[in-house]
């Protein structure tokens, strides 16, 4: 039995990779027609990617389209995530900005778990992770790289610093060049279910020829996978009906 981390009735590391949509809506009317969407689907959890999100800066704003989500949703996790552009994402944010607005909606206590980029800085890292598990937030680090597939031992170390800095769930995206990108991917993740196995694992080798990535977690620790119900927030994301179908062959 590998690490596992309980948020709300989900258990992230146990049994099959958990599905996880990504709402990436620019206002509340959307977003309302999302969530409705994504209850019509299978899933565990949701990401809210409020970089896509208008005026999310104003705490106000934010209030309201988490207030919705915990409305609607109930007990169902939920995950704030401001995917900045030096990761891929559609905000650009300074890391004063950036630490303030999470701690912010820390602070909320309507979201279940926090991404927080291993980009902004290890000290970034350490004063998010500790607000958030003052008040039982957990924390996902993150490392993307839509460019390229790094070494198989610089994908490890990555994540296994950002277990060294406290964070409950770890996760690294890459970009595939080639057929093997995706084995070394898998390979990464297997090693750490294997030597490093403190935190729950996410991984995943994007665009089309990483797609085995997403379904195959079981087999080699990967505890998440990104599913659509509507837009895809990144190259690759397969259909949560489709997703689920998948998982269960598998299992």
């Amino acid at each position: 039995m590998g690490a596992i981390v309980k948020v709300r009735n989900v258990k992230l590391g146990d049994g099959m990779p958990k599905i996880c949509i990504p709402v990436t809506d620019t206002n509340l009317d959307d977003l309302k027609k999302s969530v409705n969407l994504i209850r019509n689907t299978p899933f565990d959890l949701i990401e809210w990617r409020a970089d896509f999100y208008t005026g999310m800066e104003d705490p106000e704003v934010r209030i309201k389209a988490m207030t919705l989500f915990r409305n609607a949703l109930g007990n169902i996790p939920v995950l704030f995530t401001i995917r900045t552009s030096v990761e891929g994402g559609m905000m650009e944010i300074d890391t004063e900005a950036y630490t303030k607005t999470i701690l912010a909606v820390i602070d909320s206590g309507l979201i279940d778990l926090v991404d927080v980029e291993l980009s902004r800085g290890e000290e970034t890292m350490k004063t998010i992770v500790a607000a958030a598990h003052r008040v039982g937030v957990k924390v996902v680090a993150s490392r993307h790289d839509f460019t390229a597939t790094p070494d198989k031992n610089i994908i490890v170390n990555n994540l296994c610093l950002m277990q060294s800095l406290g964070a409950d769930i770890v996760k690294f995206a890459v970009m595939p060049q080639c057929d093997r990108d995706v084995l070394t991917l898998l390979d990464a993740t297997m090693t750490m279910k294997e030597e490093h196995n403190e935190t729950p694992v996410i991984t995943m080798s994007m665009s089309p020829a990483g797609m085995i990535s997403r379904i195959c977690g079981q087999l080699v620790g990967s505890c998440v996978t990104f599913g659509t119900a509507g837009k895809a927030s990144a190259p690759g994301q397969i259909p949560a009906n489709l997703l689920s179908t998948f998982l269960k062959t598998l299992a």
